[in-house]
């Protein structure tokens, strides 16, 4: 957590400004929507504070995880590039600082900086991510599914999160965000509650043992 990540890490901090300076800047509450599957926008989002979720909506109102992204990471290309709608929500799981950038802009001041190979690069690399990620959180037992989960969201803090152990969802947030029932990871929780690597209050879950969460997530 002591590095930048996503664009941010490719581009140098004057570059990186210049970005986030040319877009509008907009606050988010936890549980606000940055972005709705379906809409037709071409703008791009630089996330510039707090973490956020990517998820797919199917018909049936099931919903599937797809990243987890923080301080660093750009939202809503594949949109502004295909000129298709938008392919997936996100959702804040915390407060959220984020600048929205007109695409004709993002690709202007990335063409300008010399780094489009990079950043082509790391586009291409969300995508493999992405499915990645759903294998990782659909193919095994809940406790590894759970603690995945919980790195990811942890990992995408960025190095100037005040607290990035605290994760700010519900029980019913975390079983939805993994397609589970909430049945299936309350008795995980309370486990890891009596062995001191979390603690449990309302709609927030605190780690206390990261190299215990990491290797139940190895299992």
């Amino acid at each position: 957590m002591s590095r930048s990540r996503g664009l941010r890490a490719l581009l140098s901090d004057q570059q990186w400004a210049a970005l986030v300076q040319s877009g509008t800047r907009h606050r988010y509450q936890r549980g606000d929507r940055l972005i709705r599957q379906g809409d037709p926008e071409r703008w791009i989002l630089l996330l510039v504070a707090g973490r956020a979720k990517v998820v797919y909506s199917a018909a049936d109102g099931s919903e599937v995880l797809l990243a987890v992204r923080g301080p660093g990471d750009v939202l809503g290309e594949f949109a502004a590039r295909d000129e298709g709608p938008r392919s997936a929500s996100v959702l804040a799981i915390e407060p959220c600082l984020a600048h929205t950038v007109a695409a004709g802009t993002f690709d202007q001041l990335i063409r300008r900086s010399g780094r489009e190979p990079e950043v082509d690069r790391y586009v291409m690399a969300k995508l493999r991510e992405s499915t990645a990620h759903t294998w990782r959180l659909t193919a095994r037992a809940p406790a590894a599914q759970l603690a995945e989960l919980l790195t990811e969201i942890v990992s995408a803090a960025g190095p100037e999160h005040p607290d990035p152990y605290e994760v700010t969802m519900s029980q019913e947030e975390l079983a939805r965000a993994l397609g589970l029932a909430r049945s299936s990871i309350t008795p995980v929780l309370a486990a890891w509650k009596r062995a001191g690597v979390i603690d449990v209050s309302h709609a927030r879950v605190r780690i206390r043992d990261m190299g215990a969460l990491s290797a139940i997530r190895r299992r």
